[in-house]
């Protein structure tokens, strides 16, 4: 997986201006990120060596994880907080949607964890399409938030590049690219798509989704 993030390395502070990883999976035993207080705060010293100053956590919040509600992902949050009280770095609490069967229950319930309050980072499914996605991605909007859509460079099988760009173009949906996919994380087609939507400058946020310090120490990043 990790044999082609070697070259080249992106600095740090170019594609995080403010220090921010914008998506990761620091907050323990929620979903498939850290499984333990002691892997969180390993993450986080790695970040720090690649030269962050802060991370939002952004857990997974969807159908096969139905124990991650707002208020448990806030709880679990602030023991985080407590337990990386002495690391000199600034943690936000967010979530990664994905848009499925639950999405639109979850929205009207309203109090989602967004970034700054007004930006709602979601994922889709890696294999197809849910039938009704671009009604629940209006759905965001409506609810006044605007829609981050999460490495869409991963998308590559449900949705061509052109279909990509009408998001951006007439949807209003901003991207968050992976860091690792610059380097080869998810494959050539992936790297391919998100080398040219940087180069298009379409991406609105970067993060590294990591998901334990292994992933951490082997992103394409440099100080």
């Amino acid at each position: 997986m990790f044999g082609s993030l070697f070259t080249p390395r992106h600095r740090t502070a170019a594609l995080f201006p403010d220090g921010m990883d914008r998506h990761t999976h620091i907050l323990w035993g929620v979903d498939d990120g850290a499984s333990t207080p002691q892997e969180s705060l390993a993450i986080i010293r790695t970040l720090k060596s690649l030269g962050f100053s802060g991370a939002y956590c952004t857990p997974h919040i969807k159908a096969s994880c139905p124990g991650n509600t707002p208020d448990k992902l806030r709880r679990r949050f602030n023991e985080l907080l407590s337990a990386a009280a002495g690391e000199a770095f600034k943690l936000e609490l967010a979530a990664e949607y994905m848009l499925d069967d639950l999405f639109e229950e979850q929205l009207r319930r309203g109090a989602m964890l967004a970034h700054d309050g007004t930006h709602l980072l979601v994922e889709l499914p890696q294999s197809c399409l849910p039938g009704t996605w671009k009604d629940m991605i209006s759905a965001v909007r409506d609810q006044g938030y605007t829609p981050v859509l999460a490495h869409p460079e991963r998308y590559g099988r449900i949705l061509e590049q052109a279909e990509l760009l009408e998001l951006a173009e007439r949807e209003g949906v901003r991207f968050q690219g992976n860091v690792g996919s610059l380097g080869g994380f998810y494959g050539k087609a992936a790297a391919s798509t998100a080398r040219e939507l940087h180069a298009n400058g379409l991406y609105l946020w970067w993060g590294t989704d990591t998901h334990n310090a292994a992933m951490a120490r082997h992103m394409p990043l440099k100080p």
